[in-house]
Protein backbone atom coordinates (compact mmCIF):
# COMPACT_ATOMS: atom_id res chain seq x y z
CA UNK A 1 0.00 0.00 0.00
CA UNK A 2 1.21 3.50 -0.84
CA UNK A 3 0.32 6.58 1.18
CA UNK A 4 1.04 10.23 0.40
CA UNK A 5 0.84 12.63 3.35
CA UNK A 6 0.30 16.25 2.30
CA UNK A 7 1.74 18.56 4.93
CA UNK A 8 5.00 18.70 6.83
CA UNK A 9 3.59 20.04 10.09
CA UNK A 10 3.30 18.21 13.40
CA UNK A 11 0.32 16.03 12.44
CA UNK A 12 1.64 15.20 8.98
CA UNK A 13 5.07 14.21 10.24
CA UNK A 14 3.73 12.11 13.11
CA UNK A 15 1.26 10.29 10.88
CA UNK A 16 3.99 9.55 8.34
CA UNK A 17 6.05 7.99 11.12
CA UNK A 18 3.22 6.07 12.84
CA UNK A 19 1.70 4.71 9.62
CA UNK A 20 5.02 3.47 8.27
CA UNK A 21 4.95 -0.33 8.23
CA UNK A 22 6.96 -3.05 6.50
CA UNK A 23 4.69 -3.19 3.45
CA UNK A 24 3.70 0.47 3.32
CA UNK A 25 5.45 2.95 1.03
CA UNK A 26 5.26 6.32 2.75
CA UNK A 27 5.61 9.61 0.88
CA UNK A 28 5.25 13.17 2.14
CA UNK A 29 4.53 16.37 0.22
CA UNK A 30 5.87 19.48 1.93
CA UNK A 31 5.72 23.18 1.10
CA UNK A 32 9.42 24.00 1.19
CA UNK A 33 12.25 22.40 -0.75
CA UNK A 34 14.54 22.80 2.28
CA UNK A 35 12.29 20.55 4.39
CA UNK A 36 12.07 17.96 1.61
CA UNK A 37 15.87 17.87 1.33
CA UNK A 38 16.33 17.50 5.07
CA UNK A 39 13.79 14.66 5.29
CA UNK A 40 15.42 12.84 2.37
CA UNK A 41 18.92 13.31 3.80
CA UNK A 42 18.27 12.62 7.49
CA UNK A 43 15.06 10.60 7.48
CA UNK A 44 12.16 11.33 9.83
CA UNK A 45 12.86 11.13 13.55
CA UNK A 46 10.01 10.44 15.98
CA UNK A 47 10.38 10.84 19.74
CA UNK A 48 7.71 8.55 21.16
CA UNK A 49 5.71 8.93 24.37
CA UNK A 50 8.43 7.05 26.28
CA UNK A 51 11.07 9.48 24.95
CA UNK A 52 12.60 6.83 22.73
CA UNK A 53 13.82 7.81 19.27
CA UNK A 54 12.73 6.10 16.03
CA UNK A 55 13.91 6.82 12.49
CA UNK A 56 11.81 6.37 9.36
CA UNK A 57 13.08 6.79 5.82
CA UNK A 58 10.44 8.17 3.50
CA UNK A 59 10.28 9.91 0.13
CA UNK A 60 9.78 13.67 0.50
CA UNK A 61 9.23 16.32 -2.15
CA UNK A 62 7.69 19.77 -2.62
CA UNK A 63 6.42 18.71 -6.09
CA UNK A 64 3.22 16.64 -6.02
CA UNK A 65 3.81 15.36 -9.56
CA UNK A 66 6.49 12.92 -8.37
CA UNK A 67 4.06 10.91 -6.21
CA UNK A 68 1.78 8.05 -7.32
CA UNK A 69 -1.84 8.95 -8.02
CA UNK A 70 -3.10 5.48 -7.08
CA UNK A 71 -1.99 5.96 -3.44
CA UNK A 72 -4.21 7.08 -0.56
CA UNK A 73 -3.62 10.83 -0.13
CA UNK A 74 -3.88 12.17 3.43
CA UNK A 75 -4.44 15.93 3.45
CA UNK A 76 -2.94 17.17 6.73
CA UNK A 77 -2.64 20.92 6.22
CA UNK A 78 -4.59 23.73 7.86
CA UNK A 79 -7.86 24.80 6.31
CA UNK A 80 -6.52 28.13 5.04
CA UNK A 81 -3.93 26.24 2.95
CA UNK A 82 -6.48 24.08 1.11
CA UNK A 83 -7.19 26.66 -1.60
CA UNK A 84 -3.51 26.67 -2.59
CA UNK A 85 -3.78 22.91 -3.22
CA UNK A 86 -6.57 23.26 -5.79
CA UNK A 87 -4.22 22.46 -8.68
CA UNK A 88 -3.25 19.25 -6.87
CA UNK A 89 -6.88 18.19 -6.44
CA UNK A 90 -7.62 19.06 -10.07
CA UNK A 91 -4.72 16.97 -11.34
CA UNK A 92 -5.42 13.86 -9.26
CA UNK A 93 -7.72 11.30 -10.94
CA UNK A 94 -11.28 10.87 -9.74
CA UNK A 95 -10.29 7.44 -8.43
CA UNK A 96 -7.64 8.77 -6.01
CA UNK A 97 -8.87 8.35 -2.39
CA UNK A 98 -8.59 11.50 -0.26
CA UNK A 99 -8.54 11.54 3.55
CA UNK A 100 -8.83 15.00 5.11
CA UNK A 101 -7.44 15.86 8.56
CA UNK A 102 -8.09 19.44 9.63
CA UNK A 103 -9.38 21.18 12.73
CA UNK A 104 -12.81 22.76 12.56
CA UNK A 105 -15.65 22.05 10.16
CA UNK A 106 -15.17 24.39 7.20
CA UNK A 107 -13.11 21.90 5.20
CA UNK A 108 -16.11 19.56 5.09
CA UNK A 109 -17.90 21.53 2.36
CA UNK A 110 -14.63 22.28 0.54
CA UNK A 111 -13.85 18.59 0.22
CA UNK A 112 -17.38 17.69 -0.85
CA UNK A 113 -17.02 20.02 -3.84
CA UNK A 114 -14.05 18.07 -5.22
CA UNK A 115 -14.33 15.60 -8.09
CA UNK A 116 -12.77 12.61 -6.33
CA UNK A 117 -15.12 9.64 -5.84
CA UNK A 118 -13.64 8.43 -2.54
CA UNK A 119 -13.48 11.04 0.23
CA UNK A 120 -13.15 10.44 3.96
CA UNK A 121 -12.46 12.60 7.00
CA UNK A 122 -10.39 11.91 10.08
CA UNK A 123 -10.39 13.28 13.60
CA UNK A 124 -7.13 12.63 15.44
CA UNK A 125 -6.88 12.58 19.21
CA UNK A 126 -3.13 12.14 19.65
CA UNK A 127 -0.71 14.88 20.61
CA UNK A 128 2.04 15.97 18.23
CA UNK A 129 4.78 18.59 18.40
CA UNK A 130 7.03 19.46 15.48
CA UNK A 131 10.60 19.77 16.74
CA UNK A 132 12.32 20.52 13.43
CA UNK A 133 11.87 20.00 9.70
CA UNK A 134 12.68 16.32 10.14
CA UNK A 135 11.68 15.48 13.72
CA UNK A 136 8.42 15.25 15.64
CA UNK A 137 7.39 14.30 19.18
CA UNK A 138 4.45 12.05 20.01
CA UNK A 139 2.79 13.87 22.93
CA UNK A 140 0.05 11.43 23.85
CA UNK A 141 -1.49 8.31 22.37
CA UNK A 142 -4.97 8.79 20.95
CA UNK A 143 -7.30 7.41 18.32
CA UNK A 144 -7.36 8.20 14.63
CA UNK A 145 -11.06 8.21 13.80
CA UNK A 146 -12.08 7.79 10.16
CA UNK A 147 -15.49 8.42 8.60
CA UNK A 148 -16.32 8.03 4.91
CA UNK A 149 -18.39 10.76 3.29
CA UNK A 150 -18.25 9.65 -0.36
CA UNK A 151 -17.65 6.24 -1.92
CA UNK A 152 -17.91 2.75 -0.50
CA UNK A 153 -15.05 3.19 1.96
CA UNK A 154 -13.10 0.21 0.65
CA UNK A 155 -9.81 2.10 0.01
CA UNK A 156 -9.78 3.46 3.55
CA UNK A 157 -10.34 0.09 5.20
CA UNK A 158 -6.68 -0.61 4.44
CA UNK A 159 -5.85 1.68 7.34
CA UNK A 160 -7.04 -0.95 9.78
CA UNK A 161 -4.03 -3.05 8.76
CA UNK A 162 -1.91 -0.24 10.24
CA UNK A 163 -3.77 0.12 13.54
CA UNK A 164 -1.70 -0.66 16.62
CA UNK A 165 -1.34 0.35 20.25
CA UNK A 166 0.47 3.58 19.35
CA UNK A 167 -2.15 4.57 16.77
CA UNK A 168 -5.51 2.88 17.33
CA UNK A 169 -7.82 3.45 14.35
CA UNK A 170 -11.60 3.60 14.75
CA UNK A 171 -14.33 3.57 12.10
CA UNK A 172 -17.05 6.24 12.57
CA UNK A 173 -20.38 6.27 10.72
CA UNK A 174 -21.18 10.00 10.53
CA UNK A 175 -18.37 12.23 9.26
CA UNK A 176 -20.06 15.57 9.93
CA UNK A 177 -20.98 14.72 13.52
CA UNK A 178 -17.45 13.46 14.14
CA UNK A 179 -16.00 16.75 12.88
CA UNK A 180 -18.44 18.83 14.93
CA UNK A 181 -17.47 16.93 18.09
CA UNK A 182 -13.78 17.60 17.46
CA UNK A 183 -14.49 21.27 16.67
CA UNK A 184 -16.44 21.63 19.93
CA UNK A 185 -13.49 20.20 21.85
CA UNK A 186 -11.20 22.65 20.08
CA UNK A 187 -13.54 25.54 20.92
CA UNK A 188 -13.35 24.54 24.57
CA UNK A 189 -9.63 23.86 24.89
CA UNK A 190 -7.87 25.74 22.08
CA UNK A 191 -9.73 29.02 22.49
CA UNK A 192 -9.34 29.21 26.26
CA UNK A 193 -5.70 28.06 26.43
CA UNK A 194 -4.80 30.58 23.71
CA UNK A 195 -6.46 33.53 25.40
CA UNK A 196 -5.16 32.58 28.86
CA UNK A 197 -1.74 31.53 27.48
CA UNK A 198 -1.67 28.30 29.48
CA UNK A 199 -1.17 24.60 28.87
CA UNK A 200 -4.20 22.33 28.65
CA UNK A 201 -4.06 21.09 32.23
CA UNK A 202 -4.30 24.60 33.68
CA UNK A 203 -7.89 24.85 32.47
CA UNK A 204 -8.97 22.46 35.21
CA UNK A 205 -6.45 23.22 37.96
CA UNK A 206 -7.27 26.94 37.96
CA UNK A 207 -10.62 27.52 39.68
CA UNK A 208 -11.66 30.49 37.53
CA UNK A 209 -10.73 28.92 34.19
CA UNK A 210 -12.63 25.76 35.20
CA UNK A 211 -15.74 27.88 35.81
CA UNK A 212 -15.31 29.44 32.37
CA UNK A 213 -14.74 26.03 30.76
CA UNK A 214 -17.98 24.67 32.24
CA UNK A 215 -19.94 27.79 31.27
CA UNK A 216 -18.75 27.47 27.68
CA UNK A 217 -19.55 23.75 27.64
CA UNK A 218 -23.14 24.37 28.76
CA UNK A 219 -23.58 27.00 26.05
CA UNK A 220 -22.21 24.67 23.36
CA UNK A 221 -24.45 21.79 24.43
CA UNK A 222 -27.52 24.04 24.26
CA UNK A 223 -26.72 24.66 20.60
CA UNK A 224 -25.60 21.08 19.87
CA UNK A 225 -27.78 18.84 22.09
CA UNK A 226 -27.17 15.83 19.82
CA UNK A 227 -23.53 15.87 20.99
CA UNK A 228 -24.32 15.45 24.70
CA UNK A 229 -24.02 11.66 24.60
CA UNK A 230 -20.80 11.79 22.55
CA UNK A 231 -19.15 14.66 24.43
CA UNK A 232 -19.78 14.78 28.16
CA UNK A 233 -18.14 17.38 30.38
CA UNK A 234 -16.26 14.52 32.04
CA UNK A 235 -14.73 13.77 28.61
CA UNK A 236 -13.47 17.35 28.39
CA UNK A 237 -11.95 17.14 31.87
CA UNK A 238 -10.35 13.79 31.02
CA UNK A 239 -8.78 15.21 27.86
CA UNK A 240 -7.39 18.20 29.77
CA UNK A 241 -5.90 15.76 32.28
CA UNK A 242 -4.49 13.44 29.62
CA UNK A 243 -2.90 16.34 27.72
CA UNK A 244 -2.10 18.44 30.78
CA UNK A 245 1.43 19.34 29.68
CA UNK A 246 0.52 19.89 26.02
CA UNK A 247 0.34 23.28 24.34
CA UNK A 248 -2.77 23.47 22.15
CA UNK A 249 -2.27 23.90 18.41
CA UNK A 250 -3.88 27.35 18.41
CA UNK A 251 -1.67 28.59 21.25
CA UNK A 252 1.36 27.13 19.47
CA UNK A 253 0.45 29.15 16.38
CA UNK A 254 0.04 32.28 18.50
CA UNK A 255 3.42 31.81 20.20
CA UNK A 256 5.11 31.29 16.82
CA UNK A 257 3.47 34.29 15.15
CA UNK A 258 1.45 32.14 12.74
CA UNK A 259 -2.10 32.60 11.54
CA UNK A 260 -4.39 30.94 14.08
CA UNK A 261 -7.34 28.76 13.08
CA UNK A 262 -9.89 31.07 14.71
CA UNK A 263 -12.30 31.23 11.77
CA UNK A 264 -11.87 27.53 10.99
CA UNK A 265 -12.63 26.30 14.50
CA UNK A 266 -14.55 28.95 16.44
CA UNK A 267 -16.02 30.75 13.43
CA UNK A 268 -17.27 27.52 11.92
CA UNK A 269 -19.08 26.47 15.11
CA UNK A 270 -20.53 29.97 15.57
CA UNK A 271 -21.91 29.87 12.03
CA UNK A 272 -23.62 26.49 12.54
CA UNK A 273 -25.01 27.56 15.93
CA UNK A 274 -26.38 30.83 14.54
CA UNK A 275 -28.09 28.92 11.73
CA UNK A 276 -29.77 26.90 14.48
CA UNK A 277 -30.95 30.07 16.23
CA UNK A 278 -28.33 30.19 19.00
CA UNK A 279 -26.35 33.39 19.56
CA UNK A 280 -23.55 31.85 21.70
CA UNK A 281 -22.63 35.00 23.62
CA UNK A 282 -19.68 33.46 25.48
CA UNK A 283 -18.13 31.84 22.41
CA UNK A 284 -18.71 34.99 20.35
CA UNK A 285 -16.84 37.03 22.96
CA UNK A 286 -13.94 34.56 22.86
CA UNK A 287 -13.97 34.78 19.07
CA UNK A 288 -13.67 38.59 19.17
CA UNK A 289 -10.81 38.39 21.68
CA UNK A 290 -8.98 35.80 19.55
CA UNK A 291 -9.39 37.92 16.41
CA UNK A 292 -8.03 40.90 18.33
CA UNK A 293 -5.02 38.80 19.38
CA UNK A 294 -4.61 37.67 15.79
CA UNK A 295 -4.45 41.20 14.35
CA UNK A 296 -0.89 42.15 13.53
CA UNK A 297 0.29 38.53 13.45
CA UNK A 298 2.26 37.39 10.41
CA UNK A 299 2.30 33.78 9.23
CA UNK A 300 5.80 32.47 8.70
Amino acid sequence: MQIVVVGGGAVGLLLASLLQKDHTQMNILVHRETQASELNDKGLQQIDVLQQSHHTYIKASHDFKVFPTDAIWIIAVKYHHLASLQSLFNSLPESTPLLFIQNGVKHFQFAKNLKQKHIAFSSVEFGAEKLSNSSVAHRGIGKMKIAVERGDGQPFKKFFQLSDSKLPIEWIENAEQMLIRKALLNCLINSLTTILNVKNGSLITNEQSLILLEKLYIELMEAFPEQQDQLKFEDVLALCTKTATNTSSMLTDRLNGRLMEVDTIVGGILEIAQNRGHEMSTLKTLYIILMAVQQGGVER
